[in-house]
């Protein structure tokens, strides 16, 4: 077998330990060998000190090279393979090449999204997070579980679906979850991470692969004031009926007069409570409609757009629900732009 090693420090005693073992009849360099070598670019990338001047001068050199190297693309991508009798030479015949610790992931293979569910699920919109009993009570010990990593927590609300009760104390569950599944959610939606919908997956210990699985909005998740880590994250069951606070973004911004002249809206609310039905895709967010908004404009309802099976819960007033209005820039309405061009026709006649 081969044994892989890079390292520089060992090139001046495998060079010396290479010319003892090259037999004379392999003394002569092929010209095979110094095509090889001479189609390097630069032989300090393969063994550091090494020029071009001392190959050509020394055959053994090249042959050390092409036998260690292999070809040239290869060189400085793996290193150079030493045979073990070479290495007994040097002393090293019984050294352990660690392996990389990692997480079993190639370099430059795709990521997998474990947040991911099956086809049901994504229909659906729904992702997947799992999590374990906590057993565990205190501000003390709640503090030892954020030091390994486990954000504590609790699963609460009623579920008519499942016959489960709010007001009885079977419904609350003290939950513990790993940070980094609630922080590979929070890198993906950041703000909105509290409208999303997950089955959750609760566990009993390390040792259960089973678990029970729970549908669950995230509600009430708090944060360090000054380095924004996640300090408690707790989980409202969900079932549908059940509303929902659906952020709102801006959409067709190129289309509005006022927002291409620098306007921006104000905004008064971001988010709207919502109903989705069952079976109905549950949306990221609800887009606001744009086109032809002029300045000192005020948003309303009017101008959400909501997808099949979503609409506004009856506590939301269409008359008194007010998205934002519309400030700055150097205006947008059809007016000044009419202004600015009688004002250009002036000075055109006046010349």
């Amino acid at each position: 077998d081969m044994s892989r090693i890079r390292s520089h420090s060992l090139i001046s005693r495998l060079i010396s330990a290479q010319r003892q073992t090259i037999s004379q009849g392999g003394s002569r360099c092929s010209n095979r060998a110094l095509s090889s070598v001479s189609k390097v670019e630069d032989v300090s990338q393969l063994v550091s000190g090494l020029t071009q001047e001392a190959v050509d001068a020394d055959p053994k050199v090249a042959t050390f090279l092409q036998a260690n190297f292999g070809s040239s693309e290869d060189a400085s991508k793996d290193g150079f393979m030493i045979p073990d009798d070479v290495m007994e030479q040097l002393g090293v015949a019984d050294i352990d090449i660690p392996e990389k610790k990692g997480k079993g992931r190639e370099y430059g293979a795709p990521r997998v999204d474990k947040g991911l569910g099956d086809e049901a699920q994504q229909a659906l919109n729904i992702r997947t997070l799992q999590t374990y009993i906590r057993e565990e009570e205190g501000s003390n010990a709640c503090r030892r579980l954020r030091y390994d990593k486990m954000i504590p927590g609790m699963l609460y609300g009623s579920d008519p679906n499942l016959g489960v009760l709010s007001n009885t104390p079977e419904s609350k569950t003290m939950l513990k979850t790993p940070w980094p599944t609630l922080q590979r959610e929070l890198d993906r939606f950041h703000r909105r991470f509290e409208s999303r919908v997950y089955d959750l997956t609760v566990f009993e210990d390390e040792s259960d692969t089973e678990g029970t699985v729970h549908r669950v909005v995230p509600r009430n998740v708090q944060r360090h004031p000054v380095q924004g880590t996640i300090y408690c994250a707790n989980f409202v069951r969900y079932f549908p009926g059940r509303p929902l606070k659906i952020p709102i973004v801006f959409a067709n911004v190129e289309e509005s007069p006022a927002l291409r002249r620098d306007g921006f809206i104000i905004p008064v609310s971001k988010h709207i409570e919502c109903l989705v039905e069952d079976g109905a895709p549950i949306p990221d967010q609800i887009e606001l409609d744009c086109t032809n908004v002029v300045l000192k404009e005020v948003l309303r309802m009017d101008r959400l757009i909501f997808p099949d099976g979503v609409s506004p819960t009856k506590r939301v007033d269409p008359e008194k629900f007010v998205i934002g209005p519309v400030f700055g820039g150097r205006g947008g309405s059809q007016d000044d732009e009419d202004g600015e061009d009688g004002e250009g026709g002036d000075e055109d006649s006046s010349e």
